[in-house]
């Protein structure tokens, strides 16, 4: 095709599909999958070449792009057909895909600019006329004038990365007879190590002051240098990769050592994409694949940017692998496989932005790549099981498992059976892990005399009662409203308060009367004790909600308590079950060779997770599931679509829903429709909530979401939802 001009399709991080731009002047070459610095309402933004088109056919002018980041693209022609893929799968613009994978892409600019060479300085309204001096810094002149030079023709720019580095410590000269003694010593220190991160590293390692160190830079014999940053590399002994059959795409089973062993032999086979659900697990793998490569949003964006840079330029080391969070999925290299490790973890679904389920995306990342797809995990997801892929499972053997049915045990929340137990971890001068499901005293505060129940005033919630201070505190989980707990009922003016549903406060409380001379340590998101005492293998609880997931091992776990299991399943969600499930498997692996004992206080002892639990075969209750699942027609059977409308005014939000469900009736077959009906938490955050479902394969979903109509009310849309309590994210 023959363009009068070409253009550039810009997607920038932001919940818009990609604007046209000119390219930037003087700049040649191939611009696809470039970094471009591009005006966007008065400030400069870094985008992704993302397409070309003609120029010529735009019926409006177009403005040039200021300037390009490299001389390379960041992302080639596979990565960008897969970030437009993802972007239909999601019924999410582009930008906003684009945000959620590339979240570091925007660096910090140095930005310089002065009047074109030749031009007249008549030209520079007032307040620019340094620009006719020669090479000004950007910051501080008025964003609109700027634009006005840029369309005259007249404004030259130069827009570099800041890309920072580190400093380090390096010797220049040998020891010689004009150093002191200490000095001396410092610097065979020095050439001894190689280098040294600072002049206080240096100090503390050859046992000398910091002004002995200063001298020697001072006199030449040591100085200074920069480096580019580094990834963390951790130090440890590659495995013993575990056999499995090559043509296995779906591993389950076994135990978290055994497991790391199939993955060992995955990676061997050539460079490998890791998926990891979150961080601390990544982190918990590394020391066995010394090889690998880390990339997670725990590494500064300046490095990961680096890392990009590098992958970019150079490739992969052969033999590689890079262990990732969902941010490695637009990596630029070349893979002959992706892992996703624990599939069915609901970390991987994105809160804001697009709300991808990152499995999704992998599988078309490796779809789109001609490459394997294999999940990794001791339960498989639902949607594995579904799609019959050709599986191995690793032999596991069946935990050790203690229901107690609290419709005959006595005593709450501690029953006298539980009670025992954890007199005998003391006796055993062993650990335990009491486990909650929420933070807090309890779930709520009723009087038991009218039933009068402490509500947020903002949300459809009871509030959650702490008992920091004297009378308490009422706390809303959702929104943040917090008042005092009252000291009388206030509809009936009662002294009598009922709690229910037990929190990390109320088991601290409980224990320290059922056994004193055990330590409590308290573990949440939002409070974490010093475990030093635990680590170091002393007796104690560890008392907390599901954060113990990801606290450190306890070298004397012995036994792992759920004083309210059923707490774990009270979600209006039909995914409660399948969350519960996996739950209880991950806490059978809470120690990586002991086999603590999980005691389950219930009243639904009989519940199919606890049966498939007893019985040792995560997969029985998966089965059973997906019968349920396929009467409904729910994911994974057919995708899903929560369309979310919200609006401070309930009937506003109504309408806004039932209108929108007109819309869908012309167009859906039965049963492809669900709503429109308040949320299951029917006002969060002074926002009234209505919920409309969608179901259907991707092409229908696709074909249903065309032309949406304007909403009078706030619509978020979240493809395959795996919640429905509370507010999308923005």
């Amino acid at each position: 095709m023959v363009w009068g001009v070409q253009a550039l399709r810009v997607a920038l991080p932001l919940p818009l599909e990609p604007m046209s731009y000119l390219p930037p002047h003087g700049v040649e070459g191939e611009l696809l999958g470039r970094r471009v610095v591009v005006p966007w309402r008065g400030e400069l933004r870094v985008g992704v070449v993302v397409g070309l088109e003609d120029g010529a056919r735009k019926g409006f002018a177009l403005r040039h792009a200021v300037a390009c980041l490299e001389p390379y693209p960041w992302l080639r022609p596979q990565e960008l057909h897969f970030l437009e893929c993802a972007a239909q799968e999601l019924f999410a613009p582009l930008g906003s895909v684009l945000d959620d994978l590339l979240p570091f892409l925007e660096p910090a600019l140095r930005h310089r600019l002065r009047l074109l060479p030749g031009a007249l300085s008549a030209v520079l309204p007032a307040g620019l006329e340094s620009l006719a001096e020669g090479w000004q810094e950007a910051r501080g002149f008025d964003p609109k004038l700027l634009d006005y030079l840029r369309e005259g023709g007249v404004l030259e720019e130069v827009v570099e990365e800041q890309r920072p580095t580190r400093q380090i410590l390096v010797p220049l000269k040998a020891p010689d007879g004009a150093l002191t003694p200490k000095g001396r010593l410092a610097l065979e220190i020095l050439h001894t190590l190689g280098r040294a991160e600072s002049m206080t590293a240096l100090a503390q390692q050859a046992g000398v002051g910091n002004g002995v160190v200063k001298g020697l830079l001072d006199k030449g014999y040591a100085a200074f240098v920069e480096l580019p940053l580094e990834v963390p590399r951790v130090e440890g002994r590659a495995l013993e990769p575990l056999p499995f059959p090559p043509e296995a795409q779906r591993i389950g089973g076994g135990r978290w050592p055994e497991r790391l062993r199939v993955l060992s032999g995955l990676v061997r086979e050539g460079p490998t994409l890791v998926l990891f659900p979150e961080v601390a697990q990544l982190k918990r793998c590394l020391p066995h694949f010394p090889q690998a490569l880390p990339f997670h949003g725990e590494l500064s964006p300046e490095l990961r940017r680096q890392v990009f840079h590098q992958l970019a330029r150079e490739g992969l080391p052969q033999g590689g692998a890079v262990f990732s969070t969902y941010q490695g999925l637009l990596l630029p290299f070349d893979f002959r496989r992706v892992v996703v490790v624990e599939e069915g973890n609901d970390a991987y679904k994105l809160s804001g932005g697009s709300r991808a389920f990152v499995p999704y995306l992998a599988e078309l990342r490796a779809k789109l790549a001609g490459v394997p797809y294999t999940t990794l995990s001791l339960v498989p997801s639902l949607e594995a099981e579904w799609e019959l892929r050709r599986s191995h499972t690793v032999p596991l053997a069946p935990p050790r498992v203690h229901l107690l049915d609290m419709r005959r045990e006595r005593g709450w929340p501690l029953s006298g059976a539980a009670v025992n137990l954890l007199q005998q971890v003391a006796e055993k001068r062993r650990q335990a892990v009491v486990l909650v499901a929420r933070r807090g005293y309890s779930a709520v505060l009723r009087c038991k005399h009218c039933d009068w129940k402490a509500m947020c005033p903002d949300c459809a919630l009871p509030l959650r009662l702490h008992r920091a201070g004297r009378a308490g505190r009422l706390l809303c989980h959702q929104c943040g409203h917090e008042e005092k707990a009252p000291p009388l009922c206030p509809q009936c003016r009662s002294e009598v308060f009922e709690p229910k549903g037990p929190g990390v406060e109320w088991l601290l409380e409980a224990l320290e009367a059922a056994v004193p001379f055990l330590p409590r340590y308290r573990y949440t998101a939002e409070e974490k004790d010093r475990l030093e005492p635990l680590l170091a293998g002393e007796p104690g609880l560890l008392v907390g909600t599901t954060a113990v997931l990801r606290a450190p091992t306890l070298p004397e776990l012995a036994l792992v308590l759920l004083p309210y299991a059923d707490g774990f399943l009270l979600d209006s969600d039909f995914r409660a079950g399948e969350r519960y499930h996996r739950l209880l498997w991950q806490l059978t692996e809470l120690h990586p060779r002991r086999r603590p004992l999980l005691a389950l206080q219930s009243f639904e002892p009989a519940h199919p997770a606890h049966q498939a639990l007893q019985q040792g075969d995560p997969e029985t209750f998966l089965r059973n599931e997906l019968l349920l699942r396929r009467a409904l027609d729910y994911p994974p059977v057919q995708r899903m679509i929560k369309l979310e409308l919200s609006h401070s005014k309930e009937p506003v939000a109504r309408d806004a829903a039932v209108q929108l469900a007109d819309f869908f009736r012309s167009r859906v077959q039965p049963g492809e429709l669900l709503g429109p009906a308040p949320a299951p938490v029917p006002k969060v955050r002074g926002q009234y909530v209505f919920h409309l479902l969608l179901k259907g394969s991707t092409a229908r979903l696709q074909e249903l979401m065309q032309n949406l109509p304007p909403a009078k009310a706030r619509l978020r849309i979240d493809p395959d939802p795996h919640s429905f309590v509370g507010l999308l994210e923005d």
